[in-house]
């Protein structure tokens, strides 16, 4: 295969993996979809609390359910609407997670394209026009990385999930948060103020190198 074909093979894959993620996002949903349903099932089916089928119906969402319900949003919301919002919280927190994921990986297909296009023109001679391309996929791939760090540490505070990727994400991210710990009334936002300029920082590569 020339330089040539494999940058246009990587421009092809680009579209079957986002018809991939779309259908990660569909099963994701349905699967807690169907786990939720499923805790409140004995509920409405007047299943004695202490039975062997009530305990398993309710088991797979357990830990979701008891980290949402320690989130200092649970409280105010509770009070506001008068019911659990455990299962709306975890729907919200679902689709929050999809969104910033979908936009990570928008940095990472274009890292991919760039990396075809660069392939493309290296193999028409086009050298000046290949570095850049290459270039500006190598820094998005940097800037991927970094974002990716940052997506792990959310999921963990919303699900509690991948513990130990999250201490080692954080020890990663730790020098770059407090760089922008600003203090005064930034204080406490560094996390948010570092997912900005990280992403304004993924325009600008775009911008300018593709």
């Amino acid at each position: 295969m020339s330089i040539t074909e494999t940058g246009q093979f990587l421009m092809q894959s680009i579209g079957l993996l986002q018809n991939f993620i779309r259908l990660c996002i569909g099963f994701t949903i349905g699967v807690i979809v169907f786990l939720l349903l499923l805790r409140y099932l004995p509920e409405l089916m007047r299943l004695n609390p202490y039975s062997q089928t009530y305990r398993a119906l309710r088991r797979p969402t357990n830990e979701l359910i008891s980290h949402l319900r320690r989130s200092r949003l649970y409280g105010p919301l509770k009070q506001s609407l008068n019911f659990d919002p455990a299962p709306l919280m975890a729907l919200v927190s679902l689709a929050i997670l999809w969104y910033i994921t979908t936009g990570i990986l928008q940095n990472f297909f274009i890292a991919l394209q760039g990396i075809g296009l660069g392939l493309i023109s290296a193999g028409r001679g086009e050298i000046f026009a290949a570095i850049s391309y290459l270039l500006g996929a190598g820094i998005l791939g940097v800037l991927f990385f970094l974002m990716a760090l940052m997506t792990i540490v959310f999921v963990n505070s919303i699900f509690g999930l991948f513990g130990r990727q999250t201490w080692w994400a954080q020890q990663r991210l730790d020098p770059l948060l407090k760089l922008f710990e600003f203090g005064g009334p930034f204080t406490g936002w560094s996390f948010v103020i570092l997912w900005i300029a990280l992403s304004f920082a993924a325009t600008a590569v775009q911008a300018i190198f593709f």
